[in-house]
């Protein structure tokens, strides 16, 4: 379902600075495809990558502010901060998006601090209660049901279900077979906007929700209680 996820504005630029910039602390990023790290601390920048051939050492310059985030610039090596959420090659949420660059090689990977822990759906049970910020009300009640991978019941008049895959917060079921019985009234339009969502969706649980924005983490696009 397009449920919910978290965004970095430009206007954070200033108060998420604190993220990158190390002066107490030791700014870590990673990334996978190829295995990389990175650590800034008072002083130095320390790189190590392609599985330990590469090590670059160099002094930590004073971070600049670039386009929502923050960079390093060096003669050696250039390390852009973006204050954006970033999910890594484990799933795993983090506060920024991180790109290194050396010589004519650029990785990418997250880093900043770690966000919640992963979203975990299986054995959970959810009706939905609004869909673009308008309260859902139809004639049979929505089910929606997670398993470890598969999603399944009813989206407010035709019984579905099929696999899913949740990477972070990223949700996908494109696959679901539902029944083909029509119904009235406001049924079948909520059942194909949640069908919609289903196929790609960014989520965010919250206590006993689920949300759901859209692509460009805006509005609301979905809600579900518990």
């Amino acid at each position: 379902m397009k449920f919910a996820i978290a965004l970095a504005a430009p206007a954070l630029m200033l108060a998420s600075a604190a993220s990158a910039q190390p002066a107490r602390e030791t700014y870590r990023a990673s990334g996978t495809m190829p295995d990389w790290n990175l650590q800034i601390d008072r002083s130095l920048i320390r790189y190590v990558g392609d599985r330990g051939r590469t090590r670059i050492i160099a002094p930590a310059p004073v971070a600049r502010p670039s386009f929502n985030g923050m960079r390093y610039v060096t003669p050696r090596i250039t390390v852009d901060v973006t204050y954006a959420r970033c999910i890594d090659g484990r799933g795993l949420a983090f506060h920024d998006r991180v790109t290194v660059t050396y010589g004519r090689r650029t990785v990418r990977g997250c880093g900043g601090e770690r966000l919640t822990a992963p979203l975990a759906l299986n054995g959970t049970r959810w009706m939905i209660a609004s869909l673009d910020g308008r309260p859902v009300r139809t004639a049979r009640t929505s089910d929606i049901r997670f398993t470890d991978s598969r999603v399944q019941g009813n989206a407010g008049c035709n019984s579905f279900g099929g696999a899913y895959r949740l990477v972070g917060d990223r949700l996908s079921a494109g696959q679901v077979i539902s029944t083909r019985m029509a119904c009235v009234g406001p049924g079948m339009n909520v059942e194909g906007r949640f069908f919609d969502i289903l196929a790609d969706a960014r989520v965010e649980r919250r206590g006993a929700e689920i949300i759901a924005l859209n692509g460009n983490g805006g509005s609301v696009e979905l809600r579900a209680v518990r």
